[in-house]
Formats: C-alpha cells, structure tokens, sequence
C-alpha cells in the first residue's frame, strides 16, 4: 500500500512539474506580446506627431505663399517690406527644412516593423531615432536663437529701452526653452522612454 501510495504521489508530481513549463510558457509569451503592444503603441503616437508636424507645415508654407503675395496691399514702405520679405524667406527654408526631416523621420519609423523585426533589430532603429532626436533638439535651440534674433531686427526691438529689451529677452528665452521642454521631454521622450524600457524588458525576456 505504501508503494501504492507512492507512485500515485510520484505521479501528481510529475504531472505538475510538466505543466510548469507550459504556465510559465505562456507567461512569457503573454508578456512578449504586452511589451510588443505596448512598444508598438508608443510608436504609433510619434508617427502621429511627425504626420501632424508635417501638415501644419505644409499648411503654413502655404500661409506665407499667400502673406508673401498679399504683402504689397498692406501699405507697408520698402523699407519694411524688405525686412518682412527676409523674415518671411527664413520662415519658409525653416519650414521645408523642418519637413524634410519629419518625413525622413516619419518613414523611418513607419518602416520599423515591432511584430516582423528582431528585438535586436528594433532596439538598434529606435537607439538610431534617438540619437536623432538629440540632433534635432540641438538644431531647434540654435533655430530659435536665430529666429530671436531675426525677429528682434524686423520689429526693431533694439530701438527700445534697455529695460524693455532685458523684460523681452528674458521673455522669449522663458517661453522657448519652455516650449522646448514640453514638446520633447514631456511628449517626444516620453513615448521614446517608454519604447526603450520595453524593448529592454522583451531583450531580458528573450536572453532567459
């Protein structure tokens, strides 16, 4: 009876450990795909802001076409048209410049496949996008110093008082570098911080 007894103990036990692996199976396989969703989620959300990005451009190189064009009926002298005219040219390279870069940008991500690529391979684009996400936010600090400094000589505020011109430069260094603040570190770097903290779980979880 206690042989009996035994082998039937022996038995469950072993049926148990033989389903262990499968739960554990597909945890892993549960998990995969949450990281895979998850990843896939937050790359969607920069697709969209490159898309929007490249509209509202598009839409406001068409703005200027037309201020350009109507410019002359404003009943402005030559003089200050001239500096509109400048003002407007540097607004519109900035424009198609800023364009080219969303659609390089936007077509790299969009051809970053999460569900058909390798980890390795996604973790190796998405380390590529960030990197070019700090270039980007280098060439935007040194754009807005520019167009400060632009838009500083078209409205003459070097004619102003000293006092004026300290409260107005304080004034657009505050609004810009919180523009810039809010649109990458609490936007662009949250779904590319996201990105990264799944891929690295999907790389611990693949390596085990």
């Amino acid at each position: 009876m206690e042989l009996d007894e035994l082998k039937k103990s022996w038995n469950v036990l072993d049926k148990q450990l033989q389903k262990e692996p499968i739960a554990n199976e597909k945890q892993i396989t549960k998990l995969i795909a949450e990281y895979k969703t998850n990843t896939r989620k937050s790359l969607g959300r920069l697709v969209v802001i490159q898309r929007l990005s490249i509209g509202v451009g598009a839409t406001g190189l068409a703005l200027l076409v037309l201020i350009w064009l109507l410019m002359p009926t404003f009943g402005f002298n030559a003089h200050i048209q001239s500096k509109i005219a400048a003002f407007l040219a540097f607004i519109a390279i900035s424009i198609i410049a800023g364009m080219w870069w969303d659609w390089k940008t936007y077509r790299w991500n969009k051809a970053t496949r999460i569900d058909e690529m390798s980890v390795s391979e996604v973790s190796r684009r998405m380390t590529i996008f960030r990197q070019w996400t700090k270039y980007e936010v280098i060439a935007i600090s040194a754009w807005i110093v520019l167009f400060n400094a632009l838009n500083y000589w078209v409205m003459e505020y070097h004619l102003a008082s000293p006092g004026l011109q300290a409260a107005l430069i304080t004034l657009f260094v505050v609004f810009d570098a919180l523009i810039i603040y809010i649109l990458y570190k609490k936007i662009i770097y949250k779904h590319l911080n996201n990105i990264k903290t799944n891929i690295e779980e999907l790389k611990d979880i693949c390596t085990e």
